[in-house]
């Protein structure tokens, strides 16, 4: 029997065949990283681009939250040279002028942090002004994107 784990602000899971992952995101950045051959994958719910901003969980930090991602879906049977990774999230839920554009912060911070991990950015739906859901199927790697009044997307 499969289970739905979710995910809250600042928070990084993993799970592998059948079970599936899900976060709700506005101007928090969905990370999903997964391996497709091992049928694991991991989201971690991004709330800031970086841990210079406070204290908190790893999750809670672009710089920290991929670093912590990626050792959590090795530990659970990943091959990192298999890893790929999808985003969502990212909004501007209140116009940049109100939240200081810290969606787009977001966003280009876990960019840059995937790409100093060497982890290919397969796929994207991020920014706008609506929240969204995502979802992981560890066994497909397919992440579904709901955008709040709109139908699912895989991405």
């Amino acid at each position: 029997m499969s289970e739905v784990m979710n995910i809250g602000i600042a928070e990084i899971k993993v799970a592998k065949c059948p079970n599936t992952l899900r976060t709700v995101l506005g101007s928090c950045v969905g990370v999903a990283i997964f391996d497709r051959v091992a049928k694991v994958g991991g989201i971690a719910h991004v709330m800031l681009p970086d841990s210079s901003m406070g204290q908190g969980a790893k999750g809670k930090f672009a710089d920290t939250a991929v670093i912590a991602l990626i050792e959590d879906v090795l530990m659970a049977g990943a091959d990192r040279k298999r890893l790929t990774a999808k985003i969502s999230g990212g909004a501007s839920m209140f116009g940049n002028k109100v939240d200081n554009g810290i969606g787009d912060r977001n966003i280009k911070a876990v960019k840059s942090r995937l790409s100093e991990c060497a982890i290919r950015l397969a796929a994207e739906d991020v920014g706008g002004t609506k929240g969204r859901r995502m979802l992981l199927d560890p066994n497909t790697g397919d992440v579904t994107v709901q955008v709040i009044g709109a139908d699912p997307v895989k991405i």
